[in-house]
């Protein structure tokens, strides 16, 4: 009995391994198609879910955790090669972070809130940091010039910083949106139990590839990479301020997509080499959970509303994930 169990959770991983690439690798264009609200809030919270459910089903929690992140980015970097640094930093921050917090706090729905409070909270944070590192403080410096004209020409007090508190909201609702997550992803263990049964007819779905065109030549990018770094570090306060800092995004921008991004697929190239098993499980189910995404929406349609709705589309998906087993 015991070993049907550890059977059962085993197989519960590696599925929601699979569900969890699929999300990193195309769920939120499908859930645009099917007009699915909070699309942004959902893929990223997602991982979030997923990564502790994985936690949950393993016994090895550190290790699974860390097998699964590293499965995910591989087939990041294979389906959606196009994806920019910040998506790959984004997904191993919370493997990471998963992989220590369910490891060190053994109460799960503790380990949960914790998790998806500091998973999303730096989520917010980065896309912040990822602007100020393409276009430098000049853009919070001319947002506030900008706020200030317009508050001054209707009157209107004006001694603050309007980016200061746009980042603070910003945050703040990420930071409000994780607590809740962690406290829905505590009933989570419960509420998928009571689904065990839950069966969705699968809709046949062919898996698109997208194949990748590559570059007549490599040569430009990276000459004008060349030349906008030139500029940046030697011109600098020698050229118009709106010149400098278009230059130096492009800049910092052709080197995130010639040199950092290359350089990341080609290590997780090199570690999916030694993981080609997993790695081929992963893919193959892709397509099969892939097709229980329409008809898990449909379902919390016909029998919820509001943010329930939302709730329940992501039981339905998940136990169709794991219940789901030929």
């Amino acid at each position: 009995m015991l070993i049907n169990k550890d059977k059962e959770n085993s197989v519960a991983v590696v599925r929601l391994i699979a569900l969890w690439a699929l999300g990193e690798s195309g769920l939120g264009g499908m859930m645009h198609a099917l007009k699915i609200p909070f699309t942004g809030f959902f893929v990223g919270g997602l991982a979030v879910i997923l990564i502790s459910l994985i936690a949950f089903y393993s016994d090895r929690k550190f290790y699974s955790v860390l097998q699964a992140t590293l499965l995910v980015l591989m087939v990041k970097a294979g389906v959606s090669p196009h994806s920019p640094v910040p998506a790959y930093i984004a997904v191993a921050f919370q493997g990471l972070a998963g992989a220590l917090l369910f490891s060190l706090i053994r109460n799960f729905k503790l380990a949960a809130i914790v998790f998806s409070f500091i998973s999303l909270v730096e989520s917010a944070i980065q896309k912040f940091l990822f602007t100020t590192l393409l276009f430098g403080k000049s853009i919070w410096e001319g947002l506030d010039i900008f706020v200030k004209s317009v508050l001054n020409d209707l009157h209107v007090p004006s001694d603050f910083s309007f980016s200061f508190y746009l980042v603070s909201t910003y945050v703040l609702v990420y930071a409000v949106w994780g607590l809740i997550l962690g406290f829905f992803i505590g009933t989570l263990p419960l509420a998928l139990h009571e689904l065990k049964n839950l069966e969705i007819e699968a809709i046949d779905q062919k898996s698109s590839t997208v194949s990748g065109k590559k570059s007549l030549s490599r040569f430009f990018p990276l000459a004008l990479l060349v030349v906008c770094l030139v500029a940046v570090f030697l011109l600098e306060g020698m050229m118009n301020k709106a010149v400098y800092v278009l230059i130096r995004s492009i800049a910092v921008t052709l080197l995130l997509y010639f040199i950092a991004r290359p350089i990341i697929i080609f290590f997780l190239n090199r570690a999916g080499n030694t993981r080609k098993a997993e790695l081929n499980k992963v893919l193959v189910l892709m397509p099969e959970i892939r097709s229980y995404v329409a008809p898990a929406y449909r379902l919390a349609c016909e029998n919820h509303k509001g943010f329930k709705r939302f709730q329940f589309f992501v039981l339905y998906l998940i136990a169709a994930t794991i219940n789901s087993v030929d």
